[in-house]
């Protein structure tokens, strides 16, 4: 697992805070500190205690790896990992064929506007 990145941190806490439509003084609340604090993290000027972190995950009902690392299912090593991961014991060809068929699928997508 990588280093986290607080700058992310703080940006994903501010995420979930707004699709939870909370403001940063009720997190706060939830999570036993200041709204200066909370401010001061999701500009990345701060950095959470893992307590704190823990608490702040737990006010927004989201779980401590997504607030650190954010969505993994967005990520491209994610989606390396589990091409990785589905061919694996295929012999060379059939991962070559595996890759031409997630081309095709792809392409399917765009043509009916799928992003």
């Amino acid at each position: 697992m990588e280093e986290p990145d607080y700058v992310l941190l703080g940006k994903n806490i501010k995420k979930y805070r707004l699709l939870a439509e909370m403001t940063q003084e009720q997190l706060a609340e939830a999570a036993g500190c200041s709204d200066r604090h909370i401010g001061q993290v999701e500009t990345g000027k701060n950095t959470p205690s893992l307590a704190k972190t823990v608490k702040i995950a737990n006010a927004l009902n989201v779980s401590v790896d997504r607030l650190l690392y954010g969505d993994w299912e967005n990520r491209v090593d994610y989606f390396i990992k589990e091409l990785v991961s589905l061919t694996d014991g295929f012999e060379s060809e059939n991962k070559l064929i595996a890759i031409r068929m997630v081309k095709a699928i792809v392409s399917v997508m765009k043509d009916y506007g799928m992003k």
